[in-house]
């Protein structure tokens, strides 16, 4: 196989990416924009709270949501928020 080929093959099995949380609508307020990554665990002193949301020490379960928006307060899966599929 050509170098191009394998190049072509490669790029073919990369997952697709997730949309940017700013781009995507909140279900639950219909804001756009107000989504962050949500974190699990303790936060140190380094912890950049503008940047993200802190979940908490533990998760609820074994498959936490990963974004909250910071209007309602709503947790999400980002593949569940509008937007991702389009």
């Amino acid at each position: 196989m050509s170098v191009a080929g394998s190049s072509l093959a490669s790029m073919e099995s990369r997952p697709a990416r997730h949309p940017q949380l700013r781009t995507l609508v909140c279900p639950a307020c219909g804001e756009r924009g107000l989504l962050k990554p949500l974190l699990w665990g303790m936060p140190d002193e380094s912890f950049d709270h503008g940047k993200y949301e802190s979940g908490g020490c533990l998760p609820p379960s074994s498959m936490p949501p990963d974004c909250r928006c910071t209007g309602c307060g709503q947790d999400w899966y980002r593949d569940g928020v509008s937007g991702f599929n389009n």
